[in-house]
């Protein structure tokens, strides 16, 4: 029965009734109309039925043309994704699954949590990036990266991963000298001047949402990295802006405690970006099932 099949009058049928008509399936195809037409009476005559319809101004299916274009498209749906799947395994091979991040997030949330990926799919390669420039998905070679953004990716696909949360964080010892907003200035702020995080615009911010004055900080603290404006709080070195996720299992842990009550809820959010056809590949789908699930945990 194989031998014997239509393949390209099937493939005609499922792009005429996708596109309703026998003109822009001929465009599609790069046939001509003619052309189209011939395979639709082939295909018509060796079943014995029916399947089109012409109507003005779009061609519309029979019963039995809907049933055949559907399990058509069904069909070559499988076979692409099979494909795809074959033409990156030797790449998936060689280099790997690559995902891109920002520092501070790889660093302190990420990879303490991949032996999890790890375990659940040992048969994917893992590379992981913090170049700014695998971070842009204009230019970004890697198949996924995990975004720092407010949302607005086109062209892309986008899922949000995780809410990002704003209070001021420091070590236990340091909380307990804290009584108002007005000794922050009595304390190191430390910052943090990556280009995810303006650190004057994130107090700023924190304070408008919950509805404080800051006073004015006189003594400050730079810091070229989100991890290291984190280790520097759990080591009792100042006051640090917390953004979660960066600053949960240091919560959770007892390192670092919210320095006030009132928390904000940040504009910004982590998101899973990846292009289209990637998505296709079971790598790229392990990976997004895996980070939407850690991410879901509660202590996450």
């Amino acid at each position: 029965m194989l031998k014997t099949l239509p393949y390209n009058a099937l493939r005609t049928l499922e792009a005429v009734v996708r596109l309703r008509g026998f003109g822009r399936a001929a465009e599609e195809m790069n046939v001509t109309q003619s052309a189209v037409s011939q395979h639709i009476k082939l295909l018509e005559n060796w079943l014995g039925h029916r399947l089109l319809i012409r109507q003005n101004p779009h061609t519309v299916p029979t019963e039995h043309g809907a049933r055949l274009a559907t399990a058509v498209r069904d069909g070559f749906s499988s076979i692409e994704l099979i494909c795809d799947e074959m033409r990156e395994s030797p790449k998936l091979r060689s280099s790997g699954l690559l995902v891109a991040a920002p520092p501070g997030f790889a660093f302190i949330w990420l990879l303490p949590r991949l032996i999890h990926f790890d375990e659940q799919n040992p048969d994917v390669p893992f590379s992981l990036s913090t170049d700014p420039k695998s971070q842009d998905p204009a230019t970004s070679e890697a198949d996924a990266i995990i975004a720092y953004s407010a949302g607005g990716f086109p062209q892309m696909h986008a899922e949000p991963i995780m809410s990002e949360f704003m209070a001021p964080v420091c070590a236990p010892e340091l909380a307990e000298k804290l009584n108002t907003i007005e000794d922050l200035a009595s304390f190191v702020i430390l910052q943090d001047e990556t280009k995810e995080s303006d650190w004057r615009s994130n107090w700023d911010f924190w304070a408008k949402e919950v509805n404080v004055t800051l006073p004015h900080f006189p003594k400050t603290r730079k810091y070229g990295q989100a991890n290291l404006v984190i280790q520097a709080a759990i080591n009792g070195s100042g006051i640090a802006m917390g953004r979660s996720p960066l600053v949960v299992d240091a919560i959770n842990e007892g390192k670092l405690v919210y320095a006030f009550p009132q928390i904000a809820r940040s504009q910004f959010s982590y998101w899973f970006v990846c292009r289209h056809d990637a998505m296709k590949l079971r790598p790229v789908q392990a990976f997004r099932n895996w980070i939407h699930a850690e991410a879901d945990k509660p202590e996450s």
